[in-house]
């Protein structure tokens, strides 16, 4: 049977542990299939090894108590056999003695004891199938959502992705008519979107500049949580300006009320 030291991580060649669930990769020197704990998944990736979608299973010790039953059954009915022949003889030979009663009640008492243990014996090998059933359904939600943050940070490295989210942030606020009102006064500004920095939440300045000033905002993403906060950077929150220290080198337009990221813009929703 087959148990958690069976599996070795082929990264940092630990023993997995009962429960624990690795992944499959192919590692591109050998061409060989290996497995990876999920300490050492990020370590693996920038290593260049590919992921198989297919997962090596999770060892689940074996509950062994319906051996425990089944021996308990066995005994049950060897008890009740023994005691039908007891009675069977006693009939026979009508010879009540007091040893022979003794010997019935004795049989008597066994019996009911094994019974009453084999009764919690099977109950408690259904409480342990509820309660691994609840375990197995908690990891395969853990499992999910580990799943799905590790989705979302990924994306959060892809500065393009960023950028989209960010304008599509901006598009949807209330800046958006500000924007719009110091076009219809200046013209078509110049647009620039860039991700700043590593920190989570993930940073991205959107920046727009006129000949006579700009106004700054900073988008703060987090897929993980879901949350998309825009931060306006000019003072005042009221449409003013604020003179450019050095020109600003557009990689986004502004068209038709909206910021238009290359490529097109991903949803959020």
């Amino acid at each position: 049977m087959p148990n958690g030291n069976d599996i070795q991580c082929a990264v940092c060649r630990r023993n997995l542990l009962t429960g624990e669930r690795a992944a499959t990769y192919t590692e591109p020197r050998s061409g060989s299939s290996v497995h990876v704990c999920p300490l050492c998944f990020e370590r693996a990736e920038k290593n260049g090894w590919q992921l198989h979608d297919e997962s090596v299973p999770v060892v689940v010790p074996v509950d062994t108590t319906d051996r425990t039953v089944r021996t308990l059954t066995a005994q049950v009915n060897a008890l009740r056999t023994q005691l039908e022949t007891t009675s069977e003889r006693l009939e026979d030979t009508r010879d009540h003695t007091s040893a022979r009663e003794t010997e019935i009640e004795t049989l008597v008492a066994r019996l009911a004891e094994a019974e009453a243990e084999g009764a919690a014996v099977r109950a408690a090998l259904a409480d342990s199938e509820r309660r691994f059933g609840q375990l197995q359904h908690d990891l395969d939600e853990s499992q999910t959502a580990q799943a799905t943050i590790l989705r979302a940070r990924r994306r959060e490295s892809d500065e393009v992705y960023l950028a989209g989210i960010a304008a599509e942030v901006f598009n949807r606020s209330p800046q958006a008519a500000t924007i719009g009102l110091l076009v219809g006064l200046h013209g078509t500004p110049t647009v620039r979107v860039d991700v700043i920095g590593a920190a989570l939440p993930r940073p991205v300045l959107i920046a727009f500049a006129w000949g006579e000033g700009g106004r700054d905002y900073r988008v703060d993403i987090d897929l993980v949580a879901r949350r998309f906060d825009l931060v306006d950077l000019v003072p005042g929150r009221d449409g003013r300006m604020v003179a450019r220290l050095e020109p600003l080198y557009g990689n986004a337009e502004w068209s038709d009320g909206r910021i238009v990221t290359a490529p097109a813009e991903p949803t959020m929703f």
